[in-house]
């Protein structure tokens, strides 16, 4: 074997498991902080997510709950007032008492069932006697039943929202509503119950009626504000709640987890801008990587030590390598060996391995014949069937037996039965084709596979067989016959294994039915058992 000149190799075993390790620690470094970071982003985002889903939930459950205590209140004061409709003064007190005894709402008014505002409290609100005539004021008229109205402006000039719950007298006449003002810029419960939240990450709250405008925001410039072109608000026009990631109107990215309240069909949205979330995801991933990058430098020493350990004993080898060689020329896959070791190893392995090879090949093509004839034997069968059917190679199979075979090795030995076999064995390959399989199965059996050949030319060639079997001489044993049975894959069956029975039962026809001939099994679509 040739000298390699060792100075030509710059990179020996050592220094290439160093870098390699290097750049495995570092990928693996690399991917661990990625997955790591994208696993924390999917949790953080999801529970962020979650969080304000339920933050919104229960807000609104509360505010709902606040909006029913609210219409319960109204309903309470109307049926007190329904019966004295023609006394202001007893209206009057008893809208005072309302409006003294409870911070839900910040006004309260009276209309009879023509439209007119028949009572008001403050009384500042200077709107007794004036008629509903905007649409949404009038809406309790129609409805007559609980009902929340806005966001609207009032006569008074205030935007607004109003619960209102209608009167009937004892008739079950409908005499007109009580309505509670809660002013939307205003300080009252409603607006304390949505703006003191646990949250101090810059999660806000807003609200929508159903009609997508704002009735709550934390920056009051933005109450009125249509925001229907928001996809959560959207969802909520729908009646849906949920959570997901969103732009807002003003093109941030937020968390938003919104919920619906039922009594009055608004929308409430608790949500965080995306930026918050990942702001804190990047501290965490900066103490995780300050915390890893000792250990990594640690490790990469620990290689250092292991590579100079391991490169030594894999030298020696491929110095013991060489001794495998014996010269022969035979083709070897090249494989690159840019460093010194490999490519001792490389050229020591070359001819061993061809001649493993070769030794493998040689094994393995007489395990698969038989020895008597250089048939194929049931191992070589097998295989050549398994690559027709994963090919769906349609093929057709001759099965043949020599008849009488037990009286020419009673009558002339074993040694003049091998002769028979051995030579109808040359008969079948000289009526084959070269694409053709044979295989001796067993004993005086034996079968031919014929791709691509229709039964009826199988036919065709094996009663040819037959002729040429039964004028031939077979020295000693003179004359002998051949029984031979044909069916096809996969137009005689669909299933492999009946196939090859359907030909074996076509053999045991051809003996039943006097030997010396050929039988065919029939095809599938002609109702063949």
């Amino acid at each position: 074997m040739a000298h390699i000149n060792k100075a030509k190799h710059w990179l020996d075993l050592k220094k290439l498991i160093l870098i390699l390790a290097t750049l495995c620690v570092l990928a693996s470094l690399f991917n661990a902080l990625f997955s790591s970071y994208q696993v924390q982003k999917q949790v953080m985002v999801k529970d962020t997510l979650e969080a304000n889903r339920a933050y919104a939930t229960k807000l609104a459950d509360v505010t709902d709950l606040f909006l029913q205590s609210v219409l319960m209140q109204l309903k309470a004061s109307g049926e007190t007032i329904v019966s004295h409709l023609d006394s202001p003064e007893l209206i009057n007190n008893e809208l005072k008492q309302m409006l003294t005894r409870t911070h839900s709402f910040d006004s309260i008014v009276l209309v009879n069932a023509q439209g007119e505002i028949i009572g008001a409290q403050p009384s500042s609100l200077g709107v007794v006697g004036t008629t509903l005539i905007n649409e949404a004021e009038t809406s309790p008229l129609r409805e007559q039943a609980p009902f929340i109205v806005g966001p609207f402006v009032s006569p008074a000039g205030n935007l607004m929202v109003s619960p209102t719950h209608p009167m009937f007298d004892n008739k079950g006449n409908f005499a007109g509503f009580i309505a509670a003002g809660i002013y939307l810029k205003g300080d009252n419960i409603l607006g304390r119950l949505l703006a003191n939240h646990h949250h101090q990450d810059k999660t806000y709250i807003f609200v929508t009626g159903p009609n997508g405008k704002l009735i709550y925001h934390h920056d009051d410039h933005r109450i009125g504000q249509d925001v229907t072109d928001n996809e959560v608000v959207g969802s909520l026009l729908q009646k849906v709640s949920g959570s997901t990631q969103v732009v807002n109107t003003q093109g941030v990215a937020m968390l938003a987890g919104y919920a619906l309240v039922p009594t009055s069909d608004w929308g409430v949205v608790a949500q965080r801008p995306l930026e918050v979330t990942m702001s804190h995801l990047s501290n965490t991933m900066k103490h995780v990587l300050k915390t890893t990058v000792p250990f990594t430098v640690f490790l990469l020493i620990c290689v250092l030590g292991l590579g100079s350990f391991i490169a030594k004993p894999l030298w020696r080898l491929a110095k013991l390598s060489e001794q495998v060689q014996d010269g022969r020329n035979i083709d070897f896959p090249h494989v690159p060996t840019w460093y010194y070791e490999a490519t001792w190893l490389y050229q020591a392995m070359r001819s061993s391995v061809k001649n493993l090879g070769a030794q493998i090949q040689r094994f393995d093509d007489e395990r698969k014949q038989d020895q008597l004839t250089h048939l194929f034997n049931r191992r070589g069968m097998e295989k050549w069937l398994e690559s027709a059917y994963e090919q769906r190679i349609p093929f057709s199979i001759i099965a043949l037996d020599i008849d009488h075979f037990k009286k020419v090795n009673d009558t002339y030995g074993h040694d003049v039965g091998d002769i028979v076999i051995q030579k109808l064995a040359e008969l079948m390959r000289t009526n084959a084709r070269e694409q053709d399989h044979l295989c001796r199965s067993g004993g005086e059996e034996f079968l031919m596979f014929l791709p691509h050949v229709d039964i009826n030319k199988a036919g065709n060639i094996a009663e040819r067989l037959r002729a040429c079997t039964a004028e031939t001489q077979f020295d000693e044993a003179g004359h002998i016959t051949i029984s031979l049975g044909i069916s096809h894959w996969p137009l005689c069956s669909d299933d492999l294994h009946h196939a090859l029975k359907l030909a074996d039962r076509s053999l045991y026809q051809a003996k039943a039915n006097g030997r010396n001939r050929v039988e065919h099994a029939v095809l599938a679509n002609h109702n063949v058992a």
